[in-house]
């Protein structure tokens, strides 16, 4: 397993910065940004691209990409560490009735955490860090009940 590291602004505590390395390593900027962290993250893709030895994908893609799981930049002082806990584990059961959520809700990539007992903790641990104002994209809509 690689761990990726990145200095936060304002100093920010070791596990918050390994926390940032399995946020990429899980890639779950796929779908998820943090925009009041947006510098730190595309340093640590970069970095995480860079020792894999892989090439990035092209700007353009990057951009067009549905960042349909919307900006993370404040879960931390919305949610409770157990709530983001239950909902990495099993994300489904959080997912609003209606029809569109529910279909939301059963796209494959809608799935559990997958990753070591410590790479779960200290993503958690993370995401608690986020505590800034969430800059959602224009039209997004949150499927979660709560």
């Amino acid at each position: 397993m690689t761990v990726v590291t990145v200095a936060l602004a304002g100093g920010e505590a070791a596990a918050a910065d390994a926390g940032l390395g399995t946020f990429i390593e899980k890639r779950c900027y796929t779908c998820h940004t943090i925009a009041a962290r947006a510098a730190d993250v595309e340093k640590a893709k970069a970095a995480f691209v860079k020792e894999q030895g892989v090439e990035p994908a092209g700007e353009d893609a990057e951009e067009e990409k549905d960042k349909r799981g919307g900006d993370l930049s404040d879960v931390g002082k919305k949610r409770q560490p157990d709530w983001l806990k239950t909902f990495l584990k099993n994300p489904k059961p959080t997912f609003k009735d209606d029809a569109n959520c529910q279909r939301e809700a059963k796209k494959k990539d809608r799935k559990k955490f997958k990753g070591t007992d410590q790479e779960f903790d200290t993503l958690v641990s993370f995401l608690m860090t986020l505590k800034q104002e969430a800059k959602q994209p224009a039209g997004f809509t949150s499927c979660l009940k709560e």
